[in-house]
């Protein structure tokens, strides 16, 4: 686990926003939702500016720790040096508002490689999780409806404009053209690594069902890699509140650890997507391209989706007993239930 303290975190500040003077405030580690890797650990930063003692603004800071490379997991995350590229690319194909951030890896202030973003005008107490805007009810239902809209809109945008020639991990060593074929090795690959460490999940069924999936080419609908965020959910999104309480606007964290070229229906997003979602991710991408969950054989794909993603984040919390990982278990079950006798044609 890569942690640090405030004075590391403050001679990072130092070396990198010469301009402004800050002095960290409060640090405060993020929680992450689906998105949780091992080896990053997110802080948010309070700056005061100048000689001011008063926060005003705040800042993304994420440290990576260098994985066991004896232990690489089957589903590896892309490493802090991939992230600059992976944003840049949203930032040049959609109007998601997330920075340009700084990314060090010469471990010369800390041990440890570091990306930061640029300071936002606001600072945390005044910054709230989706995920946790909902729990506490805090948001009206017209807010609900808005914020859906935009998110659906965002995803739109990220899986209409950020497209690839092939399939995969950005640090893929080969380029693969089939995502069936990309899917059912990393899938596989996860079921494989599980099946020695849990035997009372299902995973023996999953398989049996999953050689269905694959005589029906049901993965094989996917021409066009689309950048897809996967893990990224309401945990990953923070939404900016007024001094009186208004809703004014997004904070995106950073968190691309498990994005990948592949099928925008994986989006963790698509999981609980309410009606507004929907209609922003239809009237960003177009009628026909998100048509992606109509007909029965796509709710199929939906569920092995969730299968993947209940996986990866069993791999990632690997000892680790909290919310997401009872979710990912029940997932599991609930999945192979399901997909007994699921339209796969």
């Amino acid at each position: 686990m890569s942690t640090i303290n405030i004075l590391q975190a403050q001679a990072i500040v130092d070396k990198h926003f010469v301009d402004i003077h800050p002095t960290i405030a409060a640090i405060s580690k993020v929680a992450h939702g689906y998105s949780f890797t091992p080896c990053l650990t997110s802080y948010i930063l309070d700056l005061a500016l100048g000689e001011s003692a008063e926060a005003t603004h705040s800042s993304f800071l994420v440290v990576s720790a260098d994985p066991d490379a004896s232990t690489l997991p089957p589903f590896t995350p892309n490493s802090l040096s991939a992230f600059p590229m992976l944003l840049e690319t949203i930032r040049a194909h959609t109007s998601i508002p997330i920075p340009s951030p700084i990314v060090d890896d010469t471990r010369t202030l800390i041990p440890f490689a570091y990306l930061i973003t640029p300071a936002y005008p606001i600072v945390s107490t005044n910054l709230v999780s989706l995920a946790q805007a909902r729990a506490a009810k805090v948001l009206t239902p017209h807010q609900l409806a808005l914020i859906d809209l935009q998110l659906g809109q965002y995803l739109g945008e990220l899986h209409k404009g950020a497209q690839n020639d092939w399939f995969g991990l950005p640090s893929a060593s080969t380029q693969s053209f089939d995502w069936q074929e990309t899917f059912i090795g990393l899938l596989e690959s996860l079921m494989d690594a599980l099946a020695i460490k849990r035997a009372d999940l299902p995973i023996a069924d999953l398989r049996a069902y999953l050689a269905r999936a694959i005589s029906a080419f049901l993965f094989s609908d996917v021409e066009v890699p689309s950048l897809v965020w996967f893990t990224g959910g309401p945990d990953d999104v923070f939404l900016a509140f007024t001094s009186s309480g208004d809703f004014s606007t997004f904070a995106i964290l950073p968190a691309v650890a498990h994005a990948h070229w592949g099928d925008p229906l994986s989006e963790t997003f698509f999981l609980d997507a309410s009606p507004a979602f929907w209609e922003g991710y239809k009237a960003t991408r177009g009628e026909e391209d998100s048509a992606i969950m109509v007909f029965p054989r796509q709710r199929t794909k939906r569920i092995w989706y969730n299968v993947f993603l209940a996986l990866v984040v069993l791999q990632e919390r690997d000892g680790v007993g909290d919310e997401k990982t009872t979710w990912a278990e029940q997932c599991l079950r609930d999945s192979a239930h399901s997909l007994k006798d699921a339209p796969c044609s």
